[in-house]
């Protein structure tokens, strides 16, 4: 079952702004995750980190005017939407496929556009956000891919098949009508290894994760 916040609900927000673009978030888990960074963070701290980067995304994608709508089975991940404030959608399939499709069609039957972001994009600034707003609220399909080739930001005007995974970017590519590719340092970074890490660490929109580590 949908959880909406009433303020957050597409009749509910100020009619100057129109009809938000929904931005969804398939979250797995914030405890268990990330088992690629084990080598050099603790089972806590890779909370500490999956949780702040969340947040992180949420924050700058509430600042681009986009919809925050959480999809996960975990209960934790509920839980931390509902107490946060944002829209959250039990996941009833399973993995990443099922959660973007899941989200993607919430949005569509509420008369929305929508975008799927991941949640670990630590580097992520609203203008990138602003980018992939604008260009969804106009209904065309937009593409932001991973630097190692997965899929960071998708947006498409009708449903399409997700394939997340490695490489998911080139599928992807294919079930998408001219799609808009946009590559940004905050888009192309994801963190899923030590290197990711470490090297999302030494940029200057990444210094924020020392505190969350410290």
């Amino acid at each position: 079952m949908l959880h909406i916040p009433s303020s957050k609900r597409p009749g509910h927000l100020p009619k100057l702004l129109g009809m938000p673009v929904a931005a969804v978030m398939p979250i797995r888990s914030f405890r268990g995750g990330k088992d690629r960074l084990a080598d050099e963070l603790s089972d806590e701290a890779r909370y500490r980190l999956s949780l702040a980067m969340a947040s992180r995304l949420v924050e700058k994608a509430e600042a681009a005017l986009l919809l925050p709508l959480v999809v996960s089975a975990d209960e934790g991940v509920l839980e931390w939407a509902t107490t946060t404030g944002l829209a959250s959608l039990p996941e009833t399939g399973r993995g990443l496929d099922s959660a973007a499709a899941e989200g993607a069609r919430w949005a569509m039957e509420s008369g929305l556009q929508w975008v799927i972001l991941h949640s670990d994009l630590p580097l992520i600034d609203v203008g990138d956000l602003q980018a992939v707003e604008s260009l969804a609220r106009n209904g065309e399909a937009v593409l932001a891919p991973s630097a190692d080739g997965g899929t960071s930001a998708l947006a498409s005007p009708t449903a399409i098949e997700f394939s997340y995974g490695v490489a998911s970017a080139h599928r992807h590519l294919a079930r998408l009508h001219q799609p808009r590719i946009l590559t940004t340092t905050g888009l192309l970074h994801d963190v899923d290894t030590v290197r990711d890490l470490r090297s999302a660490m030494r940029h200057p929109a990444g210094q924020w994760i020392r505190d969350i580590l410290t």
